[in-house]
């Protein structure tokens, strides 16, 4: 990308070439008290200069370098900036140096805002670095004001790769949107719910504590009765939960799927349900299973219909499934559970039921532990700050998928809702979506 013309309210960003040499050098390359802030050293003639420009380039994919230039003062030259990508951290940094005789009028609050949204806006870039010399206060109050937060301390160098430069180092990091999903019915689902497959003896108190308000279940779990207990004892009125079950296959058929519902719901101590699911299409071996899939939805749709269940679902899938409910049926699923993870996707199944407005809710969002310690995915979480865990949920977060991640562990069910602070870019989701199969549990419905 060739580097552009930014126009401020009173600058006027230009591409820096290297026709600038001698102005620069007149005006702050030459200078001591500027040179003292700048990873540069004070240049001793315009050749140094010269060098130090030699490297810019109008047209690249790694670095802009800007001309800094006064509009009220005939656009003259004050300064320069840009934005690099750097190696050390596969993030984008951001720096700029002004003349002494332009310090403190606010223009390097102006250069600083405009650099951040180019990187934002026109690069789409969702995390931004910038560092200051520790005894150039100003700087660091400029950074913090464009919206920085200091992450630590980072010993540099000059460019002479000798003159120790301590810096403070900060980063911007785009944040996103907590939002509901909207179901095709018009209810709205948290988008990280508490699964609770192998969840211990309180469990469910400690997940009310951490902030969950949905809860995920299945009759083939065998523990509806003691999460019934815990959520009538955690005091939550129950209009405040949402609370999901699901039918096992040795359970289908009309009159089974009745007595199976009733039974969910005696455990759970509740007279609704929010979400019921079939649990999956068949049960291995059944020739009949599309007769008693039928038979099975049928009796979900009717329960639906009087008002027992909010919203009704299916989990594990495929379109080869969907299809038979979608030929003998007017109510769609509205929500498909699936195993979906980074190195995971099923984007067949995907995209047939984004087609037909039916959310796709996320089950194993971690791979189960098999894919956190992968290197690239342990290297593309370094460069965001965040955890694995917390990266492949957001990767799925940031698609419109819902989650349901389990643990036992206090900590670490805070840690799973708090996945909002960072956003991974376009060109890292593109990355993320084109990995080779990862993790994958061997579970297949007709396999």
């Amino acid at each position: 990308m060739k580097t552009p013309t930014i126009e401020t309210e009173r600058l006027l960003l230009r591409p820096l070439v290297f026709e600038d040499c001698y102005e620069a050098f007149e005006r702050w390359t030459s200078d001591p008290d500027v040179a003292r802030y700048m990873r540069y050293n004070a240049h001793k003639s315009v050749e140094e200069t010269k060098e130090w420009l030699s490297t810019v380039d109008e047209e690249s994919d790694t670095a802009y370098d800007f001309a800094i230039c006064v509009k009220a003062e005939g656009n003259y030259l004050c300064g320069s900036c840009g934005v690099y990508f750097s190696k050390r951290s596969n993030v984008w940094n951001v720096g700029y140096n002004l003349a002494k005789d332009h310090w403190r009028q606010g223009y390097g609050t102006e250069v600083m805002t405009a650099l951040v949204n180019f990187l934002k806006n026109d690069l789409k870039v969702t995390a931004i670095e910038g560092m200051f010399a520790n005894e150039n206060v100003v700087s660091g109050h400029v950074m913090k004001k464009c919206g920085f937060e200091t992450v630590g301390q980072i010993e540099d160098y000059k460019f002479d790769g000798v003159t120790k430069h301590d810096c403070e180092l900060l980063r911007i990091n785009v944040k996103g949107e907590k939002k509901k999903f909207k179901l095709s019915n018009g209810i709205e689902i948290e988008p990280i719910g508490y699964g609770t497959y192998l969840a211990e003896e309180g469990s469910i108190k400690k997940a009310v504590n951490a902030g969950y308000r949905y809860f995920d279940t299945a009759s083939f779990y065998k523990n509806e009765e003691m999460i019934g207990k815990e959520l009538k004892d955690s005091g939550l009125k129950r209009e405040d939960l949402f609370i999901a079950s699901k039918i096992w296959p040795t359970e289908f058929g009309y009159k089974e799927a009745f007595e199976a519902f009733e039974r969910s719901i005696n455990k759970l101590q509740t007279d609704y349900l929010d979400l019921y699911l079939l649990h999956w299409p068949r049960e291995k071996g059944d020739s009949q299973w599309k007769s008693h899939l039928c038979q099975t939805w049928k009796a979900v749709c009717e329960l639906y219909n009087a008002g027992k269940i909010k919203a009704i679902g299916v989990s594990n899938f495929l379109p080869h499934h969907m299809k038979v409910l979608e030929e003998n049926f007017e109510i769609l699923p509205m929500v498909n559970q699936l195993e979906l993870h980074i190195g995971y996707m099923q984007n067949y199944a995907v995209d047939y039921c984004r087609e037909r407005n039916i959310h796709i809710q996320a089950w194993s969002p971690l791979g189960r532990g098999r894919i956190k310690e992968n290197p690239f995915i342990v290297k593309m979480a370094e460069k965001y700050m965040v955890t694995p865990e917390k990266l492949m949920l957001r990767f799925l977060n940031q698609q419109d998928i819902s989650i349901i991640p389990k643990s036992n562990n206090e900590e670490r069910m805070k840690a799973n809702l708090d996945i909002y602070d960072f956003t991974i870019d376009e060109f890292d989701m593109s990355l993320l979506l084109s990995l080779p199969q990862l993790g994958f549990s061997d579970e297949h419905p007709d396999l």
